[in-house]
């Protein structure tokens, strides 16, 4: 088989990562990969723990490099790619956790659909129910449709039960071959955190490549922990909003802002007016 670089960018995350590397080292052969962890100049005790549960395994195929400062989601997972030696890129979160070897299955798929730009698992809660990773064309049309005719899955995360190529998936476990990976010139440094995965799924179809679903691969993904240190839960949505603007430029992004926010008034307000005559009868 051919070697598999997985590349994990990790920042102040030191508990979720070692749940990761332990489970990829418990359900990969040893000799198949290389393990990259690129750290975004982490303040808590992230580096000094995976060094010694590297050292406690006694794990000779695995890189470490040290970031002076926070460089983002895209930059961290570009400079993991420039010292990856595999054939084969497999970008993994850091809050994501491996459950079987299924993930094999996925390069297997890569190697006989030359077509196939990039692929990913599908994603699992903790409780090992199903997790919606696939993101349908962000158009205002569409978040109108969810938002407004009730539409799900029309604009915000959904899942499929088959192998399905899909406009794109989440960011948190893709894989992709090392020569498309350098052909779109790798992640947009441009984006520090958020829309990076619709950008890049947008970039490999521009060379004519398909995206794929893959379900028959699945992983653990731990919603939202990988990104919880960067800002407070009441302003998390804030985080979203430069790059949504650089995604879709600024006159879509306030025409779907307006449409989602708008729905959220109008349903709040018709519920309070239920609310109240229920209350009346």
């Amino acid at each position: 088989m051919s070697k598999l670089s997985i590349i994990i960018p990790t920042w102040n995350t030191a508990d979720i990562t070692l749940k990761c590397v332990g489970t990829i080292y418990k359900f990969l052969p040893k000799d198949f990969f290389e393990l990259i962890i690129v750290d975004n100049s982490s303040t808590d005790n992230t580096v000094s723990k995976i060094k010694k549960l590297i050292h406690s395994l006694k794990i000779k195929n695995f890189k470490l490099k040290i970031n002076p400062s926070n460089l983002g989601f895209s930059k961290a997972n570009n400079i993991g790619a420039k010292i990856a030696v595999g054939d084969y890129l497999l970008f993994l979160n850091s809050d994501m956790e491996l459950i079987d070897p299924s993930l094999i299955k996925m390069i297997d798929y890569l190697k006989l659909n030359p077509k196939v730009g990039l692929i990913g698992p599908q994603f699992l809660n903790p409780n090992l129910t199903i997790q919606g990773s696939v993101l349908p064309p962000q158009t205002p049309l569409n978040a109108l449709k969810e938002y407004w005719l009730g539409s799900k899955g029309s604009y915000t995360k959904y899942y499929l039960n088959n192998t399905s190529s899909v406009n794109s998936i989440s960011g948190g476990a893709i894989l992709i071959k090392k020569e498309i990976f350098d052909q779109i010139s790798g992640w947009d440094e441009r984006y520090f955190f958020y829309y990076e995965d619709l950008e890049l799924c947008r970039q490999v179809k521009k060379i004519g490549k398909e995206i794929i679903y893959f379900p028959e691969s699945k992983v653990i993904h731990r919603h939202g922990a990988s990104g919880t240190a960067i800002v407070d839960t009441p302003n998390q949505w804030r985080r979203l909003v430069p790059s949504s603007i650089l995604y879709h430029g600024k006159l879509t992004h306030y025409l779907i802002i307006s449409i989602i926010w708008t729905s959220q008034k109008w349903q709040e307000i018709f519920g309070k007016k239920q609310q109240k005559e229920t209350l009346l009868q």
